[in-house]
């Protein structure tokens, strides 16, 4: 121990030396991370009230309000999404109209075949033949695309045409 004493006090210079500097190098640690320090508490202080003074839990709390508005109305919307598409099968949105000369001494293209139905195929062929003394008028069920009564060739034609607009033929023989 003795020993150790000696070369401490023989090199005490040093050591005083090395400790001074030690303390230097701590100080201007100690100085940049507080200044590391300020600027960190300066951001989040920024985060916390905003550029516009706004606290960042206010606006978090009136995201998640609207966030779950908008998923109550996703979802009401998803169900009269959902009704409506039930309703537009029934809705008779297919239309086919055939003008013609029912008879060879009329002209003006004055007779007419129309068809309305459904997604189902379900709806009606109205039919009107005019001649020159008379105009008669018809009407005809479609059920699944296919008619209990005969079909004249312009109908099957209003049929097929209102089919072109639906992508796809639907007389059914």
């Amino acid at each position: 121990m003795q020993q150790f004493l000696e070369t401490l006090s023989a090199n005490s210079g040093v050591i005083s030396l090395i400790l001074v500097a030690a303390i230097v190098l701590l100080g201007f640690i100690s100085i940049r991370q507080s200044a590391e320090i300020r600027r960190i508490r300066r951001q989040w202080r920024t985060l916390l009230e905003g550029v516009r003074g706004e606290n960042l839990e206010r606006l978090l709390e009136a995201q998640m309000r609207d966030s779950a508005t908008q998923t109550q109305d996703l979802e009401r919307m998803t169900a009269r999404l959902a009704d409506v598409e039930k309703k537009m099968k029934s809705a008779k949105r297919y239309a086919g109209l055939v003008r013609y000369d029912a008879f060879g001494d009329m002209s003006g293209s004055l007779s007419f075949a129309f068809a309305l139905y459904d997604e189902r195929g379900n709806g009606v062929v109205f039919s009107s033949v005019v001649g020159r003394s008379d105009c008669r008028v018809y009407c005809k069920s479609l059920a699944g695309g296919r008619s209990d009564v005969g079909l004249s060739e312009e109908e099957e034609a209003a049929i097929a045409q209102a089919a072109g607009d639906r992508g796809q033929a639907l007389i059914h023989r």
